[in-house]
């Protein structure tokens, strides 16, 4: 049985930022949710899964329905859309949107759950304090006892497992992201992003020198790193990297990491573990990589992570009915590419375009557009092209073709070049047109089953009020209890930003002759001779200038002696 975070006692110890030793910890928890408290509002759900396939909008469900020949899982339970746009834009970047479904607050392009720079598109108002961290709702249910989740193609310290995890000014924040997310005490984690959790010096990408693999094991989590490994485990604390960066294309996994687990096998474990929690769980998997392949102009990974997704969505349909207490929300941050079933080619014949002319060049692209790219390895000739594309994509192209695929991708940059196969010979031999290779600003189809279900149009935002509604949680105090500025917090304390290594921030207070230490990004406070585990990181946000430090309110109380207990994040 899954223990709730309330109740965990934590057994590591990390004084400053860079040393990890085990000890006892003092947790210093209080419950949010007690009996008397909950009892005076019911939530109306137990579970929530919220279910990101990133990048998609109407178009693609379509296409992916033609191609499966048969209605998909989330036909039966589409109920609305979702306005995408953020608060310096009409159209969304990923940060921004998946930041507005997890704490409710429209924010700006880039930006990890704080507050926006700017006002926001549409309206007028400004937001009071800009860049102040927005509590999510996956740090509500923990707050409530309840077990959560992330699950994730790309790696978990991509913009939206991010944006439920962690507080960042920029998506590009890794080290920082990765430090938070494995100090949120979240329970099963799975995903890519080894490399994040590790120093340089032991092939990692940590420039901070600090080992989070190793806090995660002193901290009692499993880290499987193979699909065998994952499947073995039954219960218990679950942090999951199976690739360095992010895991591969589901169309490319047979062949390329045939040791990584599919989406699908990922969800199913992750709920199998959190749903052994009395008090429910929340949980959010994200399809990450759909973008990129609409990115690509890409069919053949476009198909297959969609068809992988829509298996997901059916596992949590199939645990939702059987469970009866389950809100499942499924949607897209934005859409990507464009993507229209139909293009100039169609002009004068798609009065008389068939399910065959749709389909059929679709349905033997066995790779995705990068592995081909990289297939051509430095052989870059018509020749080449024209026998990779007619292998792994099943088209016959003529010399012209391959030769255009070259000059487009002679263009790009060297990540990007494989964007030529799809931007060339989609629109010469199928019936799929691409806009763009960046994001579209359209509604996106919003999917709903289970209790406090949504119906109609609903904003961003809204996702995340639904999400806490359902689980009985209160944004506004869930905010007021988990950051708070700390100068204003501690008047009269002499609070002070230390920094041990040019990566790092410590915030110092002085306070009734105690002296306490925060790290940045961590869920510790080191007071007096005792190291405490809080209910919530500390968040330091750097924005060219002197950096903001917000802490818990948890962690004021303990240095200001206050007698008073937390206050509720339930209504």
């Amino acid at each position: 049985m899954m223990t709730s975070p309330a109740r965990r006692v934590t057994s590591y110890f990390t004084p400053y930022l860079l040393a990890v030793a085990a000890a006892l910890w003092i947790s210093a928890r209080s419950t949010a949710g007690e009996p008397s408290v909950r009892a005076a509002k019911r939530p109306i759900a137990k579970n929530v899964i919220v279910l990101i396939v990133d990048g998609c909008s109407s178009e693609q469900y379509t296409l992916a329905r033609w191609h499966k020949g048969e209605p998909l899982a989330l036909d039966a339970i589409r109920v609305g859309a979702v306005k995408t746009h953020i608060a310096d834009s009409v159209i969304a970047d990923s940060a921004a949107a998946a930041s507005a479904y997890a704490t409710g607050v429209r924010t700006g392009g880039q930006i990890i759950s704080l507050t926006p720079k700017t006002t926001t598109v549409g309206d007028a108002s400004a937001p009071s304090r800009a860049l102040q961290p927005m509590a999510t709702v996956l740090e509500g249910a923990r707050l409530l006892g309840k077990a959560t989740g992330i699950v994730a193609t790309s790696s978990v310290t991509h913009a939206t497992p991010a944006a439920y995890m962690a507080h960042a000014p920029s998506r590009n924040d890794l080290d920082d992201i990765m430090e938070q997310a494995v100090y949120q005490n979240v329970d099963v984690v799975l995903g890519g992003g080894t490399s994040s959790l590790l120093p340089e010096e032991q092939g990692g990408l940590r420039r901070d020198r600090e080992n989070l693999a190793e806090v995660l094991h002193v901290h009692g989590y499993r880290l499987p790193r193979t699909r065998d490994a994952l499947m073995q485990i039954e219960a218990g604390k679950v942090f999951g990297t199976f690739a360095d960066e992010h895991m591969a294309a589901e169309c490319d996994r047979p062949e390329v990491a045939p040791q990584e687990p599919s989406l699908a096998e990922m969800t199913e474990k992750a709920i199998e573990l959190l749903a052994g929690d009395p008090e429910g769980f929340f949980l959010m998997v994200e399809a990450s990589q759909v973008d990129w392949a609409c990115h690509a102009s890409d069919p053949a990974q476009l198909l297959s992570d969609l068809a992988m997704y829509d298996r997901v969505v059916k596992l949590a349909l199939d645990f939702a009915k059987r469970d009866g207490e389950t809100l499942v929300l499924a949607l897209s941050d934005h859409n990507t590419g464009g993507m229209s079933i139909g293009n100039r080619a169609t002009d004068k014949s798609y009065g008389h375009t068939s399910v065959e002319d749709l389909v059929g060049p679709l349905r033997n692209m066995k790779r995705s557009a990068k592995t081909l790219w990289a297939k051509l390895g430095n052989d870059l000739t018509i020749a080449k092209v024209k026998t990779v594309v007619a292998e792994y994509w099943g088209l016959q192209i003529s010399d012209a073709d391959a030769g255009d695929v070259l000059d487009v991708a002679a263009g790009y940059g060297q990540g990007s070049k494989h964007s030529a196969l799809g931007e060339v010979l989609c629109p010469r031999h199928t019936c799929l047109g691409w806009t763009t290779h960046g994001h579209a600003g359209g509604d996106v189809p919003l999917h709903a089953f289970g209790p406090g279900r949504p119906v109609g149009v609903v904003d961003g935002p809204d996702v995340a009020k639904i999400t806490a509604a359902a689980l009985g949680l209160d944004l506004e105090r869930l905010n007021r209890r988990l950051f708070r500025e700390a100068t204003e917090a501690l008047p009269g304390a002499d609070v002070t930003l230390e920094q041990p290594t040019p990566q790092n921030f410590v915030v110092k207070v002085e306070h009734g002759g105690r002296t306490a230490r925060l790290p940045a990004n961590k869920n510790l406070l080191q007071l007096d001779d005792r190291t405490i585990e809080l209910e919530g990181v500390v968040v330091c946000v750097r924005d060219g200038q002197t950096p903001t430090a917000y802490l818990p309110m948890q962690a004021v109380k303990l240095i200001t002696r206050a007698a008073e207990p937390l206050p509720a994040v339930v209504p």
